[in-house]
């Protein structure tokens, strides 16, 4: 009996993923464990592999084509058997902006506009574009082959709607692929009900940590930063304060055993956030040098589903940038998420004198839906204790 090679759900924010490369053609023989095909889905670049022995027997899905979660993408045949079977298995039905119609007349329509060149039209873009009056001859494809999709429609409904513009455009950004998957996390992130607590801590004394750690750190080729701090005063944070380490998933806030902390790194495409896993039960060294990896493989692009998946909660810092607070944006199906600041030089009393501290500014989004004001405050303050008073994190 075929095997079917299925889409797998790599994290809970994935509902569908893109063909982006087959790595074996029909015939090939593969073992279990093969990578079969490059998929691309919701920020992360992964790989399918074989689910058995055998030959990949037919590939249902091409390069280029989105599907939901849970598709066929191919079929794999066991050693000696028929290959007619394959016959009648049919290609899932694609989705999305990049998917690809079916040779099936009915689930696709074509159609010559004024120039004379064949235009190949989907029936939910004809159907959207007779909601909206919009003239298909007019409408430029982006799909696969100049193929019209609903987005084409939106965007031509859009620029007749707005009339003629009078700036020039110097250029025009999809939102497909890495940014069209940054804009439906914002989206999501933007439905929830947030409070965002804005507060700052004399990180003096973690300032000079940090000056005593750069000789230590230097064998290897690492020089301390504030965020490593922040990272490991989170991650201890969140032990103290399980409500802040959780899922908010339908109806359910699900704390969480593991605390896996997601970094928000800015690469040119958007932003993407790798997850260390087990942070609590890393030291200080062990945190910036996982963070400092996890960074050059995303701007690399390399990152694995494995190291994008699971996350409990988020850290995002434009301190660099000469930011003191901001309202960060939640990371569904996360509860909390800390923005950091920048540190900057002030002016305090101590001890009835003036003198100048090193003070960091802190921004908490959570989600009130999970938990309240005063909890949500508990743990900034416990993050604000752990940053002015870090020497537990070398102790």
């Amino acid at each position: 009996m075929p095997t079917d090679v299925l889409l797998p759900q790599w994290g809970m924010g994935m509902n569908e993923g893109q063909v982006v490369k087959w790595l074996k053609s029909e015939g090939d023989e593969v073992t279990k464990g093969d990578p079969l095909v490059e998929i691309e889905s919701a920020k992360v670049n992964s790989e399918v592999e074989a689910p058995a022995d055998g030959l990949l027997g037919k590939i249902l899905v091409s390069e280029g084509v989105e599907v939901p979660v849970g598709s066929r993408l191919a079929v794999m045949l066991s050693p000696g058997e028929d290959p007619s079977v394959l016959e009648s298995i049919e290609a899932p039905v694609a989705s999305g902006p990049q998917a690809r119609p079916t040779p099936t007349p009915s689930l696709g329509a074509r159609s010559r506009p004024s120039g004379g060149r064949r235009q190949v039209i989907t029936p939910r873009a004809r159907r959207l574009a007779n909601e909206l009056g919009v003239d298909l001859g007019a409408v430029e494809g982006t799909g696969p082959s100049g193929r019209v999709t609903e987005d084409d429609v939106r965007r031509a409904a859009e620029s007749a709607a707005a009339g003629p513009s009078t700036v020039p455009v110097r250029e025009t950004i999809p939102l497909i692929g890495l940014r069209g998957a940054i804009a439906k996390r914002m989206a999501e992130s933007s439905q929830a009900p947030t409070v965002t607590l804005n507060t700052h801590a004399d990180v003096t004394a973690a300032v000079e940590l940090q000056r005593r750690l750069t000789p230590v750190w230097r064998p290897h080729r690492l020089r301390p930063q504030y965020q490593d701090l922040a990272l490991a005063a989170v991650a201890a944070a969140l032990v103290e304060t399980p409500i802040a380490n959780a899922h908010l998933v339908g109806e359910e806030v699900r704390v969480l055993d593991e605390v896996n902390l997601g970094v928000a790194v800015a690469i040119p495409e958007g932003l993407v956030v790798p997850v260390i896993r087990n942070a609590d039960g890393m030291s200080l060294l062990e945190l910036a040098q996982e963070v400092r990896q996890l960074a050059r493989k995303a701007k690399s692009r390399s990152l694995g589903a494995e190291e994008m998946t699971g996350g409990t909660f988020t850290i995002t810092n434009l301190g660099a940038y000469d930011v003191e607070h901001f309202d960060p944006l939640l990371n569904p199906p996360e509860v909390g998420i800390l923005g950091l600041g920048k540190v900057e030089d002030r002016p305090s009393i101590i001890d009835g004198e003036v003198q100048a501290r090193s003070i960091g500014h802190l921004s908490l989004t959570f989600d009130h839906r999970a938990w309240d004001g005063a909890p949500a405050a508990a743990f900034l303050s416990s993050v604000v204790r752990r940053l002015s008073d870090p020497g537990w994190m070398v102790g």
